[in-house]
Order: structure tokens, then C-alpha cells, then sequence
């Protein structure tokens, strides 16, 4: 039986992830002077915390390793767009599924990569921190969170669900043994089930059916 049901945040809840590469390319631009590429590079980075990915684009770009104020200061800057980035709140559409799923499960958590104290701050302008009886972020991992979750909540892998939209959610809950539902908005979602082994794949929260049916 699932007790707990975890939700990624940007990508699953939020339409975020087209603001935080202009967030980047803004950011690279006005610290670096690095105008072209930003954005598709930004978007091949996923499945990392906010510091991995601000140094893993910088050593890209800059063709050597960063600073530590280097990084330090980009991932400030990205932090105050990505916050007013997201002030109009862009959820996409069926998010009453945190609703519908609170009154059958025992927990529910919020787990993004994205720094855990913007993710709090964000959930609650948007409404959302209601739900949820736990919010996560980085820079912890997801793998490093969902254990923190299943000792300090006493549960089982197998009790557990998260609902996330990239392959990288998938190779951190298999890490764990917990299941997991992909919103796999771009893909061919049979051929993405059988070579990523995802649980569960939808097109959209939208799609995602009651929780005996996940079970």
C-alpha cells in the first residue's frame, strides 16, 4: 500500500524549466559575456543540483574550472531571476491531483533540486505548501532526500510513489527501490516505459489516476 506520494516541482507542478535556461543565459551574459548556446546547454544539465549545474556550465563555457565566487555569485544572480521568474505562479493544469492524493496517503513531500529555501518560498506564494507535510530541495540530492524521507518517516520503499518528469527522477528512484510516475510530455511513452523502466508513465498530471490504480 503507497503511504507516501512525493512531487518533483519544476517540470511536474511548475512551467519552469524554459525560464530557468533565459535565467542562465542571462546570468552567463551579463558575469561572462557568453551571449550563444546558453539555453540548450542549460537544458542538457538536468538530474543535477543548482552548484553542479552553475559549475558544470561555467567549466563548459569558460573552458577551464571556475571559482568558487565564480559559481557562488552566478547561482546568486540565477536565484534572484529564477524567483521573479516565477511570481505569476505558471502551474500546469490539474494540479487538484495533490488535492485528490492528500486525502488517500499518510504523507505527502515536495522534492526538487532547485534550493530548498526558493522552493519553500515559491510553494507558498503559488499556494501550494498547504499540501504538502514536507518540502525538499538541494543542494541534498534526490537520492540522499528519498532516504532521508523513508528513516525519518518509517517507511518502506515500496510505500512510497514520486511523480517527476525527467529520466534522471527515474535513476534516483530506482536507487531507493520507490516507485515512480513520469509526466513524459515529450516523449513516446511506450518505448520510454520499457527503456527507462519508469512504473508508471502520463502526458500530464492530468492523466495521472487514482491511487489504487498506482498501487
Amino acid at each position: 500500500m503507497i503511504k507516501a506520494v512525493g512531487f518533483d516541482f519544476d517540470g511536474t507542478l511548475i512551467m519552469s524549466e524554459e525560464r530557468k535556461a533565459q535565467a542562465m543565459a542571462r546570468v552567463l551574459a551579463e558575469q561572462f559575456g557568453i551571449r550563444k548556446g546558453v539555453e540548450r546547454a542549460y537544458r542538457q544539465v538536468r538530474g543535477l543540483n543548482r552548484n553542479r549545474k552553475v559549475a558544470k556550465l561555467l567549466q563548459k563555457f569558460l573552458k577551464r574550472a571556475p571559482t568558487k565566487m565564480e559559481i557562488k555569485n552566478a547561482e546568486k544572480s540565477f536565484a534572484k531571476y529564477y524567483q521573479t521568474f516565477l511570481q505569476a505562479c505558471p502551474l500546469f493544469q490539474c494540479t487538484n491531483v495533490i488535492q485528490e492524493l492528500k486525502k488517500q496517503v499518510d504523507f505527502l513531500f515536495l522534492l526538487s533540486l532547485e534550493n530548498e529555501e526558493e522552493v519553500v518560498k515559491v510553494a507558498k506564494h503559488c499556494g501550494l505548501v498547504k499540501f504538502f507535510d514536507e518540502i525538499l530541495g538541494g543542494p541534498p540530492t534526490k537520492v540522499e532526500n528519498l532516504k532521508h524521507i523513508i528513516k525519518k518517516h518509517h517507511l518502506l520503499p515500496r510505500e512510497m510513489l514520486y511523480i517527476a518528469d525527467a529520466s534522471s527522477d527515474i535513476a534516483a528512484t530506482k536507487k531507493v527501490g520507490v516507485k515512480i510516475v513520469l509526466i513524459g510530455r515529450k516523449f513516446n511513452y511506450h518505448d520510454l516505459l520499457q527503456e527507462l523502466q519508469a512504473d508508471f508513465v502520463f502526458s500530464s498530471l492530468c492523466e495521472v489516476p487514482y491511487l489504487e490504480k498506482l498501487q
